[in-house]
Order: structure tokens, then C-alpha cells, then sequence
């Protein structure tokens, strides 16, 4: 049986929210740090960072995190039924309630 391909939202998915996560962190640190500030005389790269852009980038991740939410759960239902498709080619279709095929023949052999 071959391998499924890999859905390139789901490795997108898995990058932005490992860096979301990391952002929303480093976010929470800058805030407690502005709440409580410290001895130390200069602040820290990432904390300028995140008081002048930190709201923007958490915005922008969390829309990519839609996007690619949205494009994972698409590509996976298009392979699904493509799977599907590959599956139940050479079968004849049949009604599922019936059990009769597209063309009206019975499904099973029926004499009298």
C-alpha cells in the first residue's frame, strides 16, 4: 500500500503554532516584566519587541493559523475522497438503501 502524501497545511499548521505558542509566551513574559519591572538598567531586545509589535505578530499567527486550519481540513477531505474514488473504482454504484446498482438492476440475482 503506498504511502499517503503529506498535507503541506498540516507541516504550516505545526510551524505557526509552535511560533505562536513562543510568541504568546514571550509576550506574557514582556507584560509581567512591564508590571513588575526590575533592577536592570536596560530591557531586553525581545521585550522592545514585543511592548512595539508583539499584539500585530500575535495577529498575524493567529491568522495564519486560521488559513492553515482551513486548508489542512480541505486538502485532507480532497485525499480522502480521492482515496475513496481509487478505492471503489471497477465496483458498480449502488443505491444504499435499495441495494440496487445506478442503472436500476438489482443487486442481487432475483428469479422467479
Amino acid at each position: 500500500m503506498p504511502r499517503p502524501r503529506t498535507n503541506p497545511f498540516t507541516v504550516l499548521l505545526g510551524i505557526v503554532g509552535i511560533a505562536f505558542t513562543l510568541t504568546a509566551a514571550s509576550y506574557c513574559v514582556s507584560v509581567l516584566r512591564g508590571v513588575r519591572p526590575t533592577a536592570l538598567a536596560s530591557a531586553h531586545p525581545l521585550d522592545t519587541l514585543m511592548s512595539g509589535h508583539g499584539t500585530a505578530i500575535l495577529a498575524v499567527e493567529l491568522v495564519l493559523l486560521a488559513v492553515s486550519t482551513a486548508g489542512s481540513i480541505a486538502v485532507d477531505s480532497w485525499m480522502g475522497r480521492q482515496a475513496h474514488r481509487a478505492a471503489t473504482a471497477g465496483r458498480p454504484r449502488t443505491v444504499p438503501a435499495t441495494g440496487t446498482d445506478v442503472a436500476g438492476a438489482a443487486g442481487r440475482d432475483e428469479r422467479p
